[in-house]
């Protein structure tokens, strides 16, 4: 099943108790997270903007791409692309998420990411480095195939 199809079947089944908010401010929410039967696909090319601010050179902006190249159930493999001063830079990475796709987490060799589905082609995430040269950076990611 497709990210879209997932999100539109969970936004289906999520439609009457959408209906019931729409009168209050919980009515800008996003629409569910899948459920635990519902396939999570993140397999593609995901890309956007990117701030990062670090303890030794500031703060940096630019392009971000997350590349997934295999899925295996709630696991993934894949390459975290950016772009610096000095040209493009990447760090391979793995990842995992929960059944029902609300907790998401990632690591390559030098620190952690987090990530949430926001939509069917939209992905945000965070990463963070310890150590000396301590770093964060955050983007929204969308599907680009």
């Amino acid at each position: 099943m497709s990210v879209l199809r997932f999100w539109l079947k969970s936004a289906a089944v999520g439609g009457a108790a959408a209906a019931l908010l729409a009168t209050g401010p919980a009515a800008s929410a996003a629409p569910p997270p899948p459920t635990p039967d519902e396939d999570v696909l993140l397999v593609g090319t995901w890309t956007g903007h990117r701030e990062r601010i670090a303890s030794n050179d500031g703060y940096r902006q630019g392009r971000a791409t997350l590349v997934v190249v295999e899925q295996r159930g709630r696991t993934f493999k894949g390459l975290m692309r950016w772009s610096t001063p000095e040209g493009e830079e990447q760090d391979e990475l793995v990842g995992a998420f929960s059944p029902d796709a609300r907790v998401m987490s990632g690591a390559d060799e030098e620190g952690t990411y987090t990530f949430k589905l926001v939509g069917p082609t939209t992905l945000d995430y965070c990463y963070a480095e310890h150590g000396e040269g301590y770093r964060t950076t955050c983007a929204r990611l969308e599907r680009k195939d």
